[in-house]
């Protein structure tokens, strides 16, 4: 069911309050029915700790992801964008969202986590053990409404900020295992990229493609991740998952037929894969769509 966020936060189980200028929003509950947050949003810098979650969350110019238990999440916009939230009912969410002044966007920038003329962007990676502890400081501080709560309140949400600018610093600036890539190299990795678009459906492995390409499998494996962000293998099911929506959508194929045309071995296999990625089975998908 589509819900603008405030409906979505007259929820039993989400607690919203104000901190300063700053908003702090707790969520502990099981859904009940599907809830998609879809359309325009406001400027904003948000940090969302995840603990229990499940569906998934897209800014617009950003890829389609899945919310990851044990994960922090900053989004960030300098400007009015889209996006969309989708989570399914049934599961239950274990979150902690908290709503920052623009202003200190200023300090991903200088960071060096986002770039002055990004417009907007997710940045995620797991909660370090020192925010864990910072949370369950903060759940408790919640509930100190005097005024000397109140400030404790607001000192420990400006420090969860502050510890996750620095935890994405720190994996930006790690060390990178990433291999040298030659101009002939990634010239073969895109070659291997379009086979794989072409041969989707046909049953792939890493041996056919490196040979259909002319790389070994190691620089294969290794430089299609650095050059693409993601692995081959990853990259032929998302293929086959963007045909599969393609077909959920626009035909009234069976499920097995759809499996089949995909490459994927059976409609289990291709079930389990879209829900992975999607957060809904591939029926209540296109039920979705065809109600829209």
């Amino acid at each position: 069911m589509e819900k603008t966020h405030a409906d979505a936060m007259e929820q039993a189980g989400i607690h919203r309050q104000s901190v300063g200028d700053m908003i702090l929003t707790t969520v502990e509950t099981t859904l009940q029915q599907d809830v998609m947050l879809r359309g325009a949003s406001e400027a904003h810098l948000s940090l969302i700790l995840v603990v229990e979650c499940a569906g998934h969350y897209v800014l617009e110019g950003e890829p389609l992801r899945t919310f990851q238990p044990g994960s922090l999440l900053v989004s960030c916009s300098q400007a009015p964008c889209q996006g969309e939230d989708f989570f399914p009912r049934h599961c239950f969410y274990d979150l902690c969202i908290i709503d920052y002044p623009v202003r200190y966007i200023q300090a991903l920038i200088d960071a060096g986590i986002m770039l002055v003329d990004q417009p907007s962007a997710i940045f995620s990676t797991a909660i370090p053990s020192e925010l864990k502890l910072l949370r369950q400081q903060i759940q408790q501080a919640s509930r100190n409404h005097s005024p000397l709560g109140a400030l404790r309140l607001e000192s420990l949400l400006l420090q969860a900020l502050w510890l996750s600018v620095c935890e994405l610093q720190l994996q930006q600036t790690l060390p990178s295992r990433s291999v040298p890539l030659f101009a002939r190299d990634r010239q073969k990795l895109i070659k291997a990229r379009e086979y794989i678009r072409q041969q989707q459906q046909e049953p792939l492995n890493l041996d056919a493609v490196a040979r259909a390409s002319g790389l070994t499998p190691i620089l294969l494996k290794r430089g299609f991740r650095v050059m693409f962000g993601i692995t081959p293998w990853n990259f032929v099911i998302q293929c086959r998952l963007e045909r599969a929506q393609k077909l959920l959508v626009e035909t009234a194929m069976s499920l097995d037929d759809i499996a089949v045309q995909c490459g994927f071995s059976h409609a289990s296999h291709l079930s389990r894969f879209f829900q992975r990625q999607h957060g809904l089975s591939p029926g209540r998908y296109r039920r979705q769509q065809a109600s829209v």
